[in-house]
């Protein structure tokens, strides 16, 4: 600890010097050895203390992420959000994008306050016998009902152009997946937005989309594997 390491500081200082003082005249040299120990022991210690009193004046408040980078603001909005959904591909590295890049980097989000949850979505339909849709189970089949892999986000309305950007740039370029083993429609690019493509934030995608050479389509449910197309869902109606 920082008193322990004061304490044997503080006994190795008054032994330099208690030797020093005790030394005959003809041992000049070892006591100039003891006072260059000395110099150098008291310069750390100089420094130690001027880092304490500089650690103490800090104002940690400012790193808060809910200060910094407009998380203020972001925070703010929390009432405003839309749940929404993406899916291009396998929706483990979808899931990992969103985090890091939009609800870390964008929404300052720490991991109690994540949304972006593994899932599937795209379709109407589910299990006539239990209501559910799973991972490959019987009559609950997520494939074989329609729906893709898809990860949930919530953010506010004001931001969709900045997570379209993130999206389209990074998650899903040109709108194709990254893994040349993600086929089928299981496996299709899709985004779940309240009201669709002709909502206002379909319309923020859309915009954002054109400039990044992705083609955005109107999703009925149940939709095919296209090749480069993005199908943008009515979030309310295929959850």
């Amino acid at each position: 600890s920082i008193q322990r390491s004061r304490l044997v500081l503080d006994v190795q200082l008054l032994g330099m010097v208690s030797s020093c003082m005790v030394q005959p005249l003809t041992s000049d040299a070892l006591c100039g050895t003891e006072l260059s120990l000395l110099r150098r022991w008291a310069t750390r210690a100089l420094a130690l203390v001027v880092f304490m009193v500089a650690f103490s004046l800090c104002d940690f408040s400012s790193w808060s992420r809910s200060g910094s980078r407009g998380g203020s603001r972001v925070r703010a909005e929390l009432g405003t959000m839309n749940s929404t959904y993406f899916g291009c591909g396998c929706f483990w590295h979808v899931q990992h994008d969103l985090v890091s890049l939009v609800e870390q980097d964008i929404l300052w989000r720490d991991a109690d306050t994540l949304t972006a949850f593994t899932g599937y979505a795209g379709s109407v339909r589910t299990a006539a016998s239990s209501g559910h849709v799973c991972y490959h189970g019987a009559d609950s089949d997520y494939g074989a009902l329609g729906h893709a892999e898809v990860v949930s986000l919530d953010f506010p309305p004001s931001l969709a152009e900045k997570v379209a950007d993130v999206f389209f740039s990074n998650t899903c370029v040109k709108g194709r997946r990254r893994d040349s083993q993600d086929w089928g429609a299981e496996y299709r690019s899709l985004i779940g937005l309240p009201g669709g493509l002709e909502s206002d934030m379909g319309q923020s995608f859309a915009s954002v989309a054109a400039k990044r050479g992705v083609t955005l389509r109107a999703g009925r449910g149940g939709d095919e594997d296209a090749h480069g197309v993005v199908w943008v869902m009515d979030a309310t109606v295929f959850r």
